[in-house]
């Protein structure tokens, strides 16, 4: 699956940029920061298992990275959230399925839709995927796919959620 230049969730503002090789587009949204204190950015792109995943952008080591299957998967090619006016946007406190109203649809696959989802994690915070279905945030680090069910935060818009 190709990922498209530019894909806009309609009369939001939010908008998913397509970029290469640490490039970081005007607008991007922040999604935490390594244990260094480097800020990272929602990201997607489309793993080597056929899943539209969300994850982060880490512009240092000029890759995205998110998870499938247990496994830390990352790309030189990827689509950053942006948004023209970020204070739309909130992280709501979350756990479980519980998604939030407003939460932002970022992927997916034939299963089940996937969300955009952060947590405490190794001295940071962490931005991978929340699957509602599997009562979890999947976060990608080190290698491998992590599980946080409790105390995790999803990507919601704020004129919808209040």
């Amino acid at each position: 699956m190709a990922l498209p230049s530019r894909s806009c969730y309609r009369d939001t503002g939010a908008a998913w940029v397509l970029a290469q090789n640490g490039e970081v587009p005007p607008n991007a949204v922040p999604a935490g920061y390594e244990t260094n204190g480097q800020i990272t950015y929602v990201a997607r792109f489309v793993t080597t298992g056929g899943q539209l995943a969300p994850g982060k952008l880490f512009p240092p080591y000029r890759q995205a990275y998110s998870s499938y299957n247990g496994i830390e998967h990352s790309s030189y090619i990827y689509q950053v959230l942006t948004h023209p006016n970020q204070q739309e946007l909130k992280w709501v406190p979350s756990n479980g399925n519980n998604l939030p109203t407003g939460a932002l649809q970022a992927g997916g696959d034939y299963k089940s839709p996937l969300y955009i989802g952060r947590a405490p994690f190794q001295g940071g915070i962490c931005c991978g995927k929340f699957e509602p279905t599997h009562n979890c945030v999947y976060l990608p680090w080190g290698g491998r796919e992590h599980c946080v069910q409790n105390n995790f935060e999803v990507l919601c818009l704020t004129r919808i959620c209040e």
